[in-house]
């Protein structure tokens, strides 16, 4: 039968808003009654055999119980002591040995779907290590629908109702409001009282969570309600768990009392959090457990009297999870984040930081988000770094210096981020600035930082406007290593930039002006200049493409002015003109052109291309062994290098050029899919002048040569999932190889990858190996390692190996890393000692985890392993 009374709308607004009612005192000898509302759902019921139906007599020391026979009989027990009695009942059949899975089961088992259940599509999404996910049946409406919008409909057996008194509905109970719904075997609203109660096995499922215990008891008029010995899942978070007692309080917060909550899959207890008291705040996403221990597969590994944890991916303030760490260098490192969600566009993050042999050192950020930009602010403090002054450690302090006294340095980070968009004027900051050269190696945020040489400071302005556009900015260098001599600031720069077709010719003119400014302290000669340079070039291009190939002519002249300032303090060589320019004109042609031929190859239809080219280029010579080198070096050859105009990244040398560059390139393409199985490439430059113009205006045997290196390179996939690459640069003239590097990768997802290469240079002196893999050896075991060898000074660069267990709910990595990593105060890297160390990760998969600098080295050292972006609190 079907009834929608108006009295039930009101009582099932309320019911659906309970996560937590009554806890029913099963194994008693007596039902306890614990208020008027409650005695009342019992007045009309059949009373069984050897069954009371007691309440509190009016000494409040007594019960005053009724029998089947209306007998009445005191019972000399104290409702304290009644009290007592049904909370350490229930305590232990929440502490009782429990099944495979520490939870009930049934509720989550029963919404969970295995992955050979799922559809397709969701089999796609799930990761390998996951062996299912949550369904919930479709909901009639749109998840944010306002559910007191819609009437209420109730079934049930069989509807009881007595005017102005009760309404009783048995037999399969079913309330439905919108997308919210409620089951249960009986319910009984109290119309006199305001109380309505519900029994055997009550259900309440919407969108974003499902409830279920034996009983619920709410209160109409003051919107409380309690649910016993009841399980829930929070479907946003996926978390799941079993509360000895839930209540909703009047002003709609969740009380969860007795507690174990976990995000793993259902049979697995990866991780649970078990806490004495779990809030949830109405209108809030983030809970707080108070006397929560953390367990690894039952093994408690945490104790905390206060956390917070988050049921969505809302931001809220409060303390995130600490970082613990150990090192023999640094001692014990916690770290206690806090969180301030100061506004919906902005907030902060403050770090105390405990270094048990540093110090006491504070770190930050603060976020700004609105429709024109985004910006960053974040930094570090340490004061009286214990084992720092500024240049060496205590140890190598008292060795390089004994008997002198050793001064603890303050250090300090800086760092601002800006994206910005004003209408047609776009703006971006970076900047970065340390106190020291070591800051990133002793206090970085992961290990990657370390190994860096410099760190670059750039402020840009953007503007377009008609075909052209203009570029204001700035740029600096903070010098990470032992090199004395500081790059050059460029303070600021100006680029104009203009294009515009005229018929078929593309006219474009590039102009730009710079100040560029440094220290010059122990500097000699052209390093010791300063001050700055314009530059314009105007162009023109005649281009033509067809499907079969393509043929570009382009003429230009540059020309550049220098006004230079020279320290007339520092000693050497004095530049007699400080204002030289220079004219260059030059012209080139580049055309290409395409043959194709189609074969098969294993019954795979394949089309073989061949993509010859050639590029000759003139440039004139101009003698610039007096220009300064504000921000030029010299390319690394290779096959993209025979193409390029140039020879020097940067104005401050313009190569002379006469030169005809020759290459070819093959691929082998699937006719159908288009997928490349292989590209080879060979290229040469041909001189027909010796070449003049160097960085430093000395003379070098190659500029001489007739020919460039040959520079060659492939890439090939040779089955699905392996690739096959390298490159070589072969100078005829030595009769040996100036480069050459070589790899051969297995990569599947992101889950099987397996690396060994090869690199050599000779002028750096360089010749390694590097072998690494990231392997499962099960569905949720993986071995990981890499090993980088120098061949030269037969040392090991970088090792470490490690094993890693993932699941759907925790992650954990053990790693033994051994790498060589020089200070700033040693510049003989060759003695450096090797640095070793065993780390720990662990991700709790939904609540937090420590020691994430493991990533940063995989994703380093093992190529083509990337991180995806983990959803947490200061994600925007």
């Amino acid at each position: 039968m079907r009834v929608r009374p108006s009295i039930v709308v009101v009582f099932f607004s309320v019911l659906t808003g309970v996560y937590a009612p009554v806890i029913a005192a099963d194994g008693l000898s007596w039902n306890r009654v614990s208020s008027d509302t409650d005695r009342t759902s019992q007045e009309d019921t059949t009373k069984k055999k050897d069954e009371w139906t007691c309440a509190p007599g009016d000494d409040g020391k007594t019960w005053k119980c009724e029998g089947e026979d209306g007998a009445v009989a005191p019972v000399s027990v104290s409702p304290a002591q009644i009290e007592a009695q049904m909370e350490a009942q229930l305590e232990a059949q929440l502490n009782e040995a429990p099944p495979e899975d520490p939870l009930a089961p049934d509720l989550p088992a029963s919404l969970f779907v295995l992955r050979e259940d799922l559809p397709p599509d969701a089999v796609r999404q799930l990761p390998n290590f996951c062996y299912g996910e949550y369904q919930l049946p479709e909901f009639p409406y749109p998840p944010d629908a306002d559910d007191n919008l819609y009437p209420v409909i109730s079934e049930a057996d069989r509807i009881e109702s007595k005017l102005d008194d009760f309404v009783t509905l048995e037999g399969d109970v079913r309330f439905a409001q919108g997308n919210r719904t409620v089951r249960a075997k009986s319910a009984r609203y109290d119309i006199k009282k305001g109380a309505a109660s519900l029994e055997g096995g009550v259900r309440v499922v919407e969108p974003t969570m499902v409830l279920q215990g034996e009983q619920a008891s709410v209160e109409v008029d003051g919107q409380a309600a309690e649910l016993g010995n009841a399980q829930f899942l929070l479907v946003d978070s996926n978390y799941r768990g079993r509360s000895r007692k839930i209540v909703r309080t009047d002003a709609g917060d969740l009380e969860l009392l007795g507690n174990r909550l976990t995000r793993c899959e259902p049979g697995d207890n990866g991780w649970r959090l078990d806490a004495k008291k779990v809030t949830i705040k109405d209108g809030e996403i983030f809970g707080t457990a108070r006397g929560a221990v953390l367990r690894m597969k039952d093994v408690p590994v945490f104790y905390t009297p206060w956390i917070q944890f988050p049921v969505s991916d809302d931001r809220q303030s409060g303390f995130l999870f600490p970082g613990v760490g150990y090192g023999s260098e640094d001692g014990l490192d916690l770290a206690a984040p806090y969180y301030l969600n100061l506004a919906p566009n902005y907030d902060a993050t403050v770090v105390p930081r405990l270094l048990s042999k540093r110090g006491l050192a504070i770190e930050g950020e603060f976020r700004y988000l609105s429709q024109a930009q985004e910006v960053i602010l974040s930094g570090g403090y340490l004061p009286n770094d214990d084992l720092y002054n500024g240049d060496f450690t205590r140890k190598d302090f008292r060795e390089l210096f004994p008997g002198q006294p050793f001064k603890p340095a303050d250090r300090s980070l800086t760092h601002v981020e800006q994206k910005g968009q004003f209408g047609p004027i776009s703006s971006r900051v970076d900047y970065t600035s340390v106190s020291d050269r070591d800051y990133f190696r002793d206090l970085g945020s992961d290990f990657a930082m370390s190994s860096e040489i410099q760190i670059e400071k750039r402020a840009e302005l953007f503007y377009n406007f008609k075909g052209a556009s203009f570029r204001l900015w700035a740029q600096d260098f903070q010098r990470l290593d032992e090199v004395a001599v500081d790059p050059y600031r460029r303070l600021p720069e100006l680029v104009v930039d203009w294009a515009k077709y005229l018929g078929p010719v593309q006219l474009s003119v590039n102009a730009q002006g710079a100040s560029f400014d440094r220290k010059t302290e122990n500097l000699a000669g052209i390093d010791t200049l300063t001050g700055e340079r314009f530059y314009v070039e105007p162009r023109a291009k005649l281009p033509f493409t067809w499907p079969f190939g393509h043929l570009a002519f382009t003429a230009g002249y540059s020309f550049t002015q220098y006004d230079l300032k020279q320290d007339v303090t520092v000693p050497g060589v004095r530049v007699e003109d400080l204002n030289p320019d220079r004219n260059i004109g030059m012209g080139s042609v580049d055309g290409g052109l395409i043959f194709e031929r189609e074969l098969e190859f294993r019954d795979t239809e394949l089309t073989q291309t061949l993509e010859p080219r050639v590029f000759y280029i003139y440039r004139n010579y101009v003698n610039q062994d007096q220009f300064p080198l504000f921000d030029t070096g010299e390319y690394t050859h290779s096959y993209s290098q025979v193409f390029r105009e140039d020879r020097f990244g940067g104005l401050d040398r313009k190569d002379d050029a006469n030169q005809l560059a020759i290459g070819v390139t093959s691929r082998f393409l699937d006719r159908n899919k288009g997928t490349e199985y292989l590209r080879m490439s060979v290229g040469q430059i041909k001189y027909f002048d010796d070449r003049r113009v160097s960085l430093y205006g000395l003379p070098a045997d190659d500029l001489e040569h007739a020919t460039s290196e040959l520079a060659s390179e492939v890439e090939a996939r040779i089955a699905s999932h392996w690739w096959l690459g390298g490159g070589a640069v072969w100078d005829p003239d030595d009769n040996e190889f100036d480069e050459a590097s070589a790899f051969i990768q297995y990569r599947r997802e992101n889950q099987r990858i397996i690396n060994l290469g090869f690199r050599r240079r000779v002028i750096e002196n360089i010749k390694q190996t590097d072998f690494s893999f990231y392997l499962p050896l099960s569905k949720h075991y993986s071995v990981l390692a890499r090993w980088n060898y120098d061949l030269v000074s037969d040392r090991t660069i970088e090792a470490f190996a490690g094993i890693e267990y993932n699941n759907c709910c925790l992650q954990v990595r053990m790693m033994a890393r051994r790498f060589l990593e020089s200070p700033a105060g040693f510049v003989n890297f060759v003695n450096v000692r090797p640095e070793k160390g065993i780390f720990l990760q662990f991700v709790f998969k939904g609540l937090a985890g420590f020691g994430t600098k493991v990533e940063s080295v995989l994703t380093k050292g093992i190529r083509g392993y990337y991180t995806d972006a983990q959803p947490g609190y200061l994600d925007w």
